[in-house]
């Protein structure tokens, strides 16, 4: 889509809202129109040459009576124009979380958090700035048209001198289009890589740390700071430089106007009472045909902003950032539907064939890979660091996409593997859990209605129950940005809690073990075991949940090296007799 179709789906979205911002910000645009010529007849009936029945008197109340007038309805288009600032803004935001949640590859998305914070803030609001424009352009084409005739019945020479700004103005601005969207553009990228850069140093504080490169860090970060701000110099140097251009043409045609009428004043074709009228419309004639070269720089501007929006997911097509979609600002939400679980969401077996992912540009990843789950099973994935392990969990859920094979849930095939593979089919527990900060109990529901029975069984089933007294407030605890105030092994048992919680028929965990202490593993399985009949696919080297397991999957460089019980690949497979070995 253009730019300008863009525009227009957005301005459909809330026509009445947008027609009536229209209505009262025109009515105040048209204001000027009134006072010129209340200025006229009030200068007029000073020097006396004001129609019958009029004194000053009566322009001193129209007067005042238009400014009350114009003061209310500006008080009326804040409510108008609010609502449909915020309603569009949403939808465009709205628009872009639901794609980067659909989309088939998320982790490109999770890596460039600070970019994507700038797309949903700032390219927004870059969007609105230009639909804004148009807002005020009916009001003002319309006060310019009468305005202009209403001077061209008193003397067209000085009125045509009043219109040579409006083209001066679009025509610099017509020239200057390429350097707007290549300024803005370079500015939104420099942007996004000094935010992006502070949160891969918050996620990486440790590691600098260790390696004492700090100053390194610093310095990298004052770079990319230094080019972000010469970057937004420019841009912003660029605009107002423009705008001052344009302002100065209106100076400067005001003034030749304003000695023409003197001029004319002293030959006495020209009354105070059109002086008057001249001096009030010349100046927002020429903002009018100013407002036309701002529209068409906010156009340049508001195109890199669709672009960087749309670019964000490649997968999504641009009529799905401007579609239209509910957003409740003022209306109930909807209820959250928890699904529920179903005889077909039951499992039997999963059966996973020839699943393949390599990563883009490298033989990295996996490799026709299958083996089967049967339910009530506890198999465990193993291998070296590298081998493919956790590529392995995500390209069967749907984190990653699948490039070969197929996954079947009791012999039915799995088309939507991201979509298919949650509550209450499937649970998730990843290598690195992500907490919010907030309390400890909503990181475990996370939306769930809150049930002490389900809550007090996952925090017993991942083995908290001892924790609790040592937080501050227990489950009520915030826990921080990241939850940075657990440890490591807290963090991964909250993780587990929100998984155990949802009461899911196949427990996925990737290396849950590696932040807890061996007696903690082993009361975590044994306590799973005893409680339910779990289906559990894990990701582990630890000894305790090699042995637990019914089958072991043994990867090496992305393929299998061997599918069997522990006794049996450590007499069949010389790797596992290593990894076995090296714990």
């Amino acid at each position: 889509m253009t730019t300008g179709q863009s525009a227009i789906q957005l301005i459909r979205y809330r026509p009445l809202l947008f027609l009536g911002t229209i209505l009262f910000r025109g009515l105040d645009d048209l204001v000027p129109f009134a006072i010129g010529i209340i200025m006229k007849g009030f200068f007029d009936a000073l020097t006396g040459e004001s129609p019958a029945g009029f004194n000053p008197w009566t322009f001193v109340v129209l007067f005042i009576i238009v400014e009350l007038g114009d003061r209310s309805v500006l008080i009326s288009s804040a409510f108008v124009w609010a609502r449909w600032r915020y309603a569009v803004s949403t939808l465009l935001r709205k628009n872009l979380m639901t794609a980067i949640m659909d989309m088939s590859a998320p982790h490109r998305v999770s890596t460039a958090s600070g970019e994507v914070t700038n797309r949903l803030r700032d390219d927004v609001e870059s969007i609105i700035r230009y639909l804004e424009q148009y807002i005020h352009l009916w009001g003002n084409t319309i006060f310019a048209i009468l305005a202009i005739i209403w001077m061209a019945r008193i003397d067209v020479t000085v009125t045509l001198i009043a219109v040579v700004p409006s083209i001066l103005i679009i025509t610099m601005i017509n020239f200057a289009r390429r350097l707007i969207r290549k300024y803005r553009a370079a500015q939104r990228v420099a942007t996004e890589k000094s935010t992006n850069f502070i949160n891969e140093l918050f996620q990486s504080i440790l590691a600098v740390k260790v390696a004492r490169t700090e100053s390194n860090v610093i310095n990298h970060f004052h770079q990319l700071n230094d080019t972000r701000r010469k970057a937004t110099l420019v841009d912003n140097l660029f605009n107002q430089l423009l705008r001052s251009m344009s302002f100065n043409i209106n100076q400067l045609a005001t003034g030749v106007i304003l000695i023409l009428v003197a001029e004319q004043m002293k030959a006495g074709t020209f009354t105070v009472g059109d002086f008057a009228l001249f001096t009030t419309y010349a100046g927002d004639v020429a903002r009018s045909g100013s407002l036309l070269g701002g529209i068409m720089a906010e156009h340049k501007r508001a195109e890199v902003s669709f672009n960087r929006m749309e670019q964000t997911v490649e997968e999504m097509p641009d009529e799905d950032l401007v579609k239209h979609t509910p957003v409740y600002l003022k209306e109930t939400q909807p209820p959250l539907v928890m699904p529920e679980r179903t005889e077909a969401d039951r499992l039997d077996e999963l059966t996973v064939t020839n699943l393949t992912h390599l990563y883009d540009g490298s033989t990295a990843g996996i490799s026709d890979i299958s083996f089967r789950v049967p339910a009530g099973s506890f198999t465990v994935v193993t291998g070296r660091i590298g081998s493919g392990k956790t590529t392995l969990l995500q390209t069967l859920l749907g984190v990653l996409p699948k490039q070969a094979g197929e996954v079947r849930w009791n012999g039915e095939v799995v088309t939507d593997l991201k979509s298919f593979f949650v509550p209450p089919r499937c649970a998730y527990t990843p290598q690195a859990p992500k907490l919010f900060s907030e309390k400890l109990s909503d990181n475990i529901l996370l939306g769930l209605s809150w049930n002490w029975d389900n809550l007090n069984r996952a925090v017993r089933l991942s083995v908290m129950e001892t924790d609790l007294p040592t937080l501050e407030d227990g489950l009520e605890t915030v826990v921080g940005p990241r939850g940075v105030k657990l440890s490591g092994g807290q963090m991964q048992r909250t993780a587990a809690a929100r998984m155990f919680v949802r009461d899911s028929d196949l427990l996925v965990f990737d290396d849950l073990s590696s932040g807890l202490d061996v007696e903690t593993e082993q009361t975590l399985w044994k306590r799973l075991f005893e409680t339910q009949r779990a289906t559990c696919l894990v990701v582990s080297h630890r000894r305790a949940a090699l042995q637990q397991a019914d089958q072991i999957v043994l990867l090496k460089d992305g393929r299998i090296e061997g599918i069997g019980t522990l006794d049996e690949l450590r007499r069949a497979s010389e790797e596992m007799r290593r990894l076995w070995e090296g714990e």
